[in-house]
């Protein structure tokens, strides 16, 4: 088994803060499975025009609390360079979604964000209005919109009073930016 892949499984392993996840690839290590390792770590998932998306799953090629929670750590930093204080997040109901919600918040909040969840699973263009009327900086809806059920996503949006953002009520936070 490729050494390189080894060491990269076992570092995401370390660093997995969910225990599912982290079980299987340690399943997968053990059992030297490289066919269904290497797919899980053929690079990060990349913010395309509507935002992360791909399948539910362990290692940074699939949607999953670790990826999540780097997304919101960098989120986090993109917003503090920018005087960005407010984010409203909403999800689907879709496998996964509350939990990263909720991981999302935890990371966003300790980052000093004020952060708003809305209440339950709605509809896109809820975020949309509420990321508008609750004057948030920037707004993150948990989907994965039209994809297959097995697939989960991250959209990010930019609130329309975002001062001096040339992107103001854009869908999705500037994919060249360094700080995502």
């Amino acid at each position: 088994m490729n050494a390189a892949l080894i060491a990269e499984v076992q570092t995401w392993i370390a660093d997995d803060p969910d225990p599912i996840t982290a079980s299987h690839l340690q399943r997968l290590l053990d059992a030297r499975d490289e066919a269904a390792l290497a797919p899980l770590f053929n690079g990060f998932l990349q913010f395309g025009t509507a935002g992360l998306r791909g399948p539910i799953g362990a290692g940074p090629s699939c949607m999953n609390r670790a990826v999540v929670g780097r997304t919101a750590s960098g989120l986090a930093n993109y917003m503090k360079k920018r005087g960005m204080t407010k984010v409203v997040i909403g999800r689907d109901a879709r496998y996964g979604s509350e939990d990263y919600t909720f991981e999302s918040a935890e990371i966003l909040s300790g980052a000093g964000m004020d952060v708003f969840i809305l209440p339950r699973p709605l509809p896109t263009p809820v975020l949309a209005f509420a990321t508008s009327a609750l004057g948030a900086d920037i707004g993150i809806m948990v989907t994965a919109s039209h994809n297959p059920p097995q697939d989960n996503g991250y959209k990010v949006y930019i609130g329309p009073d975002a001062d001096g953002i040339a992107y103001a009520s854009s869908q999705i936070v500037n994919p060249t930016d360094q700080f995502i």
